[in-house]
């Protein structure tokens, strides 16, 4: 390895350690309380350092909202591609998806609770944080809408039936996270009874 393609390594290394470090801190302190020395500490780096990577804490934290939405959204994608023409059942392992990714990543769950809204623009759900909008969960929104179409959802209002499996989906999130001494099943399992409960109360009943 050359010493140029050593140097390039390194840095690649030492702007994820800054990243990671971001992260943490402001999950922990609050995005507002933050200084770019308090990330420094952490790392134990100068905040010169950290300045040769980003030029402040929002682009920190855009770099940050970019590598978490593009992993999640490469994740919805590949449950697209192979989900078929079920659009109900890819709903449900869309919302699993997210569970599974958001309770392996318990800083980040933190830190978009904190940061992150919903805003909804002639039929397209995005979610805004900081000064950028992301379309993630427009893939929730099209498998809800074809599901109602379908007439596979009792429910009519596709924003109602979002919202509720997005409050139910944090809601199970925020309880591992925060009380991971209750006892459970393994999160994949465990989720996979959560959602069957859930999308009972929306499905549409059928006759007996």
């Amino acid at each position: 390895m050359s010493i140029l393609d050593r140097k390039s390594r390194e840095n690649a290394q030492l702007r994820q350690k800054i990243l990671n470090a971001a992260l943490q801190v402001f999950a922990e302190q609050g995005y507002g309380k933050v200084s770019m020395r308090k990330i420094a500490a952490l790392i134990d780096y100068s905040p010169t350092t950290i300045y040769r990577f980003f030029r402040n804490k929002e682009e920190l934290l855009m770099t940050i909202a970019a590598e978490t939405y593009g992993d999640l959204s490469a994740r919805f994608e590949k449950i697209k591609a192979e989900g078929g023409d079920n659009p109900l059942g890819m709903l449900k392992s869309l919302v699993k998806e997210y569970i599974i990714f958001c309770v392996e990543r318990p800083d980040m769950f933190r830190l978009y609770s904190d940061l992150g809204s919903f805003e909804l623009e002639d039929g397209i759900i995005y979610e805004r944080l900081g000064g950028t909008r992301y379309k993630v969960y427009q893939s929730w929104f099209s498998c809800i809408r074809q599901s109602i179409e379908s007439g596979s959802l009792e429910l009519k209002d596709d924003l109602r039936i979002f919202l509720y499996l997005w409050d139910a989906a944090n809601g199970n999130i925020a309880s591992r996270i925060h009380h991971p001494g209750i006892p459970r099943k393994p999160l994949a399992d465990d989720s996979d009874e959560f959602l069957s409960l859930i999308f009972r109360g929306i499905e549409t009943r059928k006759n007996s």
